[in-house]
């Protein structure tokens, strides 16, 4: 199995991460072009039981760009590098990907707040983008949840490994009322991102299939 190590600048902390990654991907966010002093943030995502942290650490709490889920971020008190968070699912870390200093660290599959994304930097077209939702969130923003459902539907065909996108048309159909819809694209979102399952539990969009068995079952709740 292999064996990655990131540190700090300093190097006083220290993370092991056994395996590969479930999820590498990049973030536009305003919070993380803040927190990097970049452009975006480059972080891969492992399964917290195979993730060793050693050395001091001291933490951030902030919320995510929208205002939605709290991220937890860890950061060594000499030097100040953040090299991991969390948030979202609980049993994944996200690791800093500049932390392992690793140039042939695998390339991210997904940029998510591609509207916040610097207009010089280009991407490769096999990233998954959100460029998709951004065209239909006016209409979500509006309230036009049948309207961005049957939109919608032919772009999560289109874009089958976009997590995001399946996970986000199904709020909408929840909305709209199509609830056999919605079922369909959040299974199809949570098998493409894990850590979208917390989100689901708490998200007031998918009230109106909370109760249905399918959906205590995708998100582990007892019927």
């Amino acid at each position: 199995m292999t064996s990655r190590e990131a540190t700090c600048s300093c190097g006083q902390l220290h993370v092991r991460a056994e395996g590969d990654p479930v999820r590498v991907s990049i973030c536009h966010c305003l919070a993380c072009q803040r927190r990097t002093g970049s452009s975006f943030g480059y972080q891969a995502r492992f399964p917290a039981d195979r993730v060793t942290v050693t050395g001091r650490r001291t933490e951030y709490v902030r919320h995510s760009d929208d205002g939605g889920e709290e991220r937890h971020f860890w950061f060594c008190p000499d030097c100040g590098s953040t090299v991991f968070h969390t948030g979202g699912d609980p049993g994944l870390i996200a690791v800093a990907v500049g932390c392992f200093a690793d140039p042939s660290f695998p390339p991210p599959t997904v940029a998510v707040y591609e509207s916040r994304r610097h207009p010089w930097l280009d991407l490769p077209e096999e990233i998954e983008r959100d460029d998709a939702w951004a065209e239909l969130l006016p209409l979500y923003d509006a309230g036009e949840y049948a309207a961005v459902a049957d939109r919608g539907k032919p772009l999560v065909e289109a874009h089958p490994t976009y997590a995001e996108l399946a996970y986000n048309i199904a709020c909408c159909e929840s909305l709209a009322g199509r609830p056999d819809d919605a079922i369909a694209h959040l299974r199809l979102a949570l098998e493409r991102e894990q850590s979208l399952r917390s989100e689901a539990a708490v998200d007031s969009d998918l009230d109106a299939i909370r109760e249905l068995p399918a959906f205590r079952e995708l998100i582990g709740q007892p019927a």
